[in-house]
């Protein structure tokens, strides 16, 4: 995973990415279809979707 993921600024459902958010931002509605997102949850989706296909396909060299 590149160490500027970001994690917690992208949508685990569909993988929108929000451009700029502030750290003191901990909810987030999804312009798309207006639902509401837990920052932390968000993040630790994505992070366990990267992780998996790290373990499936092998990390690049």
């Amino acid at each position: 995973m590149e160490r500027w993921y970001p994690s917690s600024k992208r949508y685990s459902e569909c993988g929108h990415t929000v451009n700029k958010m502030s750290l003191n931002v901990y909810e987030w509605t999804f312009p798309e279809c207006e639902s509401i997102h837990d920052r932390d949850i968000n993040a630790a989706r994505n992070v366990l979707a990267a992780g998996l296909a790290v373990s499936a396909l092998g990390e690049n060299p």
